[in-house]
């Protein structure tokens, strides 16, 4: 069954090539009933809940079915103007078609921040796309008219990586933010302890300052530094251990202010 192909171990080849041999409709049918069973056993507050946490509002899909490694999500039929933003899927991706429908979809190249347009493509039954979201974003809606088809997509994820967000009229980068929950919630915390001059945010930010993704170790090294630039000091070479670009730059900047 298609949730076999959730193991990040797979190479981008033998996702394609299983993935062919799978009857995806009938996988995709049989993941939407009982997506659907399972809420008709909540509540309806519960069933909310549920429906708002299977569904991605930036990219407009469904959460059919997940595990560690990574979800499949189906996307379904839209007429809405496409947003004005675009959003990068960090991690590996395989769009793949249902119900031997086919649809296009436009690929930009992601530099740091603008998008290279690149070419459309067709997905169809024979053809599903591999996208390698470090370097690919894609648009399902590069018409402007919505999608008439039903859009499979494998996702694994990788958490440790941005969502950039581009607009879509100058493909220009406007923003980013984490791709874990969690890293946004630790963000988060420390900017209202730093705000709130709290006198434990230190303690807080020397646990945080372990944490993998680069924009919490920093933000982390910042508030430590802000009480005790010594102290701060001995992180750094755990933060170059990140082996992050944009981070060891700010060091790098960081070192030479001092």
């Amino acid at each position: 069954m298609i949730t076999t192909l959730l193991n990040d171990a797979l190479s981008p080849d033998e996702l394609i090539t299983t993935l062919k041999t799978l009857n995806t409709s009938a996988d995709i049918h049989n993941l939407v009933s009982l997506l659907h069973n399972q809420s008709d056993q909540l509540h309806d507050t519960s069933k909310g809940a549920a429906i708002m946490k299977s569904t991605n509002t930036h990219t407009g899909t469904l959460t059919l079915y997940c595990n560690k490694n990574g979800n499949i999500s189906l996307k379904v039929p839209d007429r809405a103007s496409p947003s004005p933003l675009l959003y990068t899927v960090p991690g590996k991706s395989v769009l793949f078609a249902i119900n031997d429908q086919s649809f296009p979809v436009q690929l930009f190249g992601v530099e740091a921040s603008h998008l290279i347009i690149g070419q459309q493509v067709i997905v169809d039954a024979n053809n599903p796309l591999f996208i390698d979201g470090t370097k690919v974003l894609f648009d399902s809606n590069p018409t402007g008219d919505g999608h008439v088809a039903f859009i499979g997509s494998i996702n694994l994820p990788d958490r440790s990586a941005d969502i950039g967000v581009f607009d879509r009229a100058t493909r220009c980068k406007v923003a980013w933010f984490p791709h874990d929950d969690s890293a946004a919630r630790y963000l988060v915390s420390l900017e209202l302890l730093e705000a709130a001059q709290d006198p434990g945010a230190v303690k807080v930010a020397e646990e945080l300052i372990y944490h993998y993704h680069p924009a919490v170790a920093w933000k982390a090294f910042q508030v430590i530094q802000q009480t005790n630039p010594q102290t701060a000091l001995n992180f750094v070479p755990l933060l170059r251990n990140l082996q992050n670009s944009r981070l060891n730059y700010l060091l790098d900047q960081q070192s030479e202010v001092a």
